[in-house]
């Protein structure tokens, strides 16, 4: 992860006086043209950075700087460390470590006031190793073949110049130019299978296709005004969906009437419920689900 590299540049140059480019790209596997770019963004952050040439020269930090320098309030790390908190729950690698520097740099020792926990939905440790190889294939401009699945189960090889991961509802997306399709494309992270590294690939592609894309990548569901009837032996779960206030109970029951989104969640979140709920309307969307719970049976003997 960039960042993650950034500051351990300059943690390195805050212990040693001076140090070459080549080896800090030796220390970090990249190429020193990458090193150069890195200390371009730091300069470019404020930091005061001296390169000089010759046999003797590298890179050094200008005298008596000091990161505590760095106008950053108490607010301010909180709100950063809470943000790398979050950020964890998607399982994205080296965030343990960039936070565990942050607090050592910054001297935090203040209660621990929240906990995010994702395990139940977590990847698996081995998708490290895809974000590993996507970081690197993006950063140093290499090409990655895989094999895709699509929405409608087809397999394809893909080779693709990778621009940019995306975290996006509660999934990981690649987005990149694909030279099958010839045109930018969105790949979700978990049909991607038997990756590997290739060529390398001018960055010379359009940065404000992935602006645009993204503006235009949700397109309203349309939407569905329903009756249900739930069992309130479930009123715990919808009180996660539904606000409180639209719930009526009558005969022992809770009544819905509200508007859904008519997507495949909604199919999925009525039958999750099982016995514990009535479809009164629309007619429609009853006999859908009726439909599917005769063909799960018919599977199930």
């Amino acid at each position: 992860m960039k960042i993650d590299r950034l500051l351990e540049i300059l943690i390195l140059l805050m212990n040693r006086k001076q140090v070459q480019a080549k080896e800090l790209a030796a220390y970090f596997e990249v190429s020193v043209r990458t090193i150069y770019r890195d200390i371009e963004t730091l300069s470019i952050a404020g930091i005061p950075i001296e390169m000089t040439r010759g046999r003797a020269g590298g890179i050094s930090l200008m005298k008596e700087f000091s990161l505590s320098k760095i106008p950053i309030t108490a607010k301010e790390k909180d709100v950063l460390q809470v943000a790398l908190q979050n950020l964890s729950t998607t399982n994205f690698p080296e965030l343990a470590t960039l936070t565990e520097k942050l607090q050592a740099l910054w001297h935090t020792s203040q209660k621990e006031w929240i906990a995010i926990d994702s395990a139940e939905y977590g990847s698996p440790p081995e998708r490290n190793e895809i974000f590993e190889t996507m970081k690197r294939c993006i950063l140093e401009n290499h090409k990655i073949s895989f094999i895709y699945y699509n929405s409608s189960r087809q397999k394809t090889r893909r080779e693709v110049a990778p621009l940019k991961l995306w975290y996006r509802g509660s999934a990981w997306y690649l987005w990149g130019y694909c030279y099958l399709r010839e045109a930018y494309r969105l790949f979700h992270i978990h049909r991607m299978v038997d990756m590997a590294e290739m060529g390398y690939f001018r960055p010379d592609y359009d940065e404000s296709a992935f602006e645009i894309f993204r503006e235009t990548a949700v397109t309203p569901a349309p939407r569905l005004v329903v009756h249900l009837v739930f069992e309130v032996a479930v009123y715990y779960r919808l009180l996660a969906i539904f606000p409180a206030e639209i719930m009526q109970l009558s005969d022992n029951r809770i009544v819905v009437k509200t508007e859904m989104p008519k997507t495949d969640w909604l199919y999925s979140f009525l039958l999750s419920f099982g016995s514990d709920v009535q479809i009164i309307a629309p007619e429609s969307l009853r006999l859908e689900i009726k439909a599917n719970l005769q063909k799960a049976m018919q599977h199930h003997g």
